[in-house]
C-alpha cells in the first residue's frame, strides 16, 4: 500500500493568515497550555487570508448556523471569514482586528431566559461590562436573535452593539433584529441581503459572482401530473404514500 500522500501548500500561501494568527493569540492568552498544540493545528489547517470573523452566541445552534452561513458569504466578495465562539478567545484582544487589512468582526448573538447572554458569551459580556477596552478601528456589526414575547425583547444583542460603539468600535451595517416569534429566517435573509451590498461599498469592494454557498431555486410547473399522483402527506409513517393524512 503506498504511503498517504501529504497536503502540499502552493509557494504563495501562507499556512497562517492574519486573521488566523490574531485568533490564535486570542486562544494563547487565556488557554491552558495542554490546549495549545490542537489550537496551533486547527489554526495551521484553516488557511490563507482571512479578514472576517464571525462570532456567535448560541444556546440552540441558530446563532452558530447563521454564523457559519455569513463566513461562507464572504467568499462572494473576494473575502475570506470564519465562524468563532467567543467562549473560546480572550475578547480583550479584539482590538486587534485593527492590524489587518479590512477587517470586520460580525457578531450574530442570540438572547437567553429573561435578557440574558447565551452560556457561550457569558465572558464575552462579562467582559464588556468591564469597560477598559479600547477599540477604535475594529469594524462591527449585530444581528441579535430573540424572541418578541419576552420582555427583554433582543436584549443581547442590543447591548453588544451598544457597548462595542461606546467603546470606539465603528459600526458599518445597522443593528439586526430576528423575532423567533414571526420568522427568524426570513428576518435574517432580509438583513443579510442588505448588510452584504453596505459592506461592500464600506470596503471598495464588488462581488466576484462566486454562489457556492447560496442556496439556487427554480420554479417548475408541471401540468401534466394527475393531482392524485402529488404527495401531500407526511413522510414520518410506514406506508404513507399509499395512506396519506395531511
Amino acid at each position: 500500500m503506498a504511503p498517504p500522500t501529504q497536503p502540499v501548500l502552493a509557494e504563495d500561501e501562507p499556512l497562517l493568515s492574519n486573521l488566523d494568527i490574531f485568533l490564535f493569540s486570542l486562544i494563547a492568552v487565556s488557554a491552558p497550555s495542554s490546549q495549545l498544540s490542537s489550537f496551533d493545528l486547527q489554526l495551521g489547517m484553516l488557511g490563507g487570508g482571512r479578514n472576517i470573523v464571525v462570532f456567535y452566541g448560541s444556546q440552540t445552534g441558530t446563532a452558530e448556523e447563521f454564523a457559519n452561513r455569513l463566513a461562507k458569504d464572504a467568499q462572494r466578495y473576494g473575502m475570506k471569514g470564519m465562524a468563532a465562539d467567543p467562549e473560546e478567545y480572550d475578547m480583550s484582544e479584539l482590538s486587534r482586528l485593527t492590524e489587518i487589512d479590512n477587517s470586520l468582526a460580525i457578531f450574530s448573538m442570540a438572547t437567553y431566559g429573561e435578557g440574558d447572554p447565551t452560556d457561550n458569551a457569558q465572558d464575552f459580556y462579562d467582559w464588556l461590562q468591564e469597560g477598559g477596552a479600547e477599540l477604535g478601528g475594529v469594524n462591527f456589526t449585530v444581528f441579535a436573535l430573540g424572541n418578541k414575547t419576552y420582555e427583554h425583547y433582543n436584549a443581547m444583542g442590543k447591548y453588544v452593539d451598544k457597548r462595542l460603539e461606546e467603546l470606539g468600535a465603528k459600526r458599518v451595517f445597522d443593528l439586526g433584529m430576528g423575532d423567533d416569534d414571526g420568522n427568524l429566517e426570513e428576518d435574517f435573509v432580509s438583513w443579510r441581503e442588505q448588510f452584504w451590498p453596505a459592506m461592500c461599498e464600506h470596503f471598495g469592494v464588488e462581488a466576484t459572482g462566486e454562489e457556492s454557498s447560496i442556496r439556487q431555486y427554480e420554479l417548475k410547473v408541471h401540468v401534466d401530473i394527475s393531482p392524485s399522483k402529488v404527495y401531500t402527506g407526511e413522510l414520518g409513517r410506514l406506508k404513507s404514500f399509499e395512506q396519506q393524512k395531511p
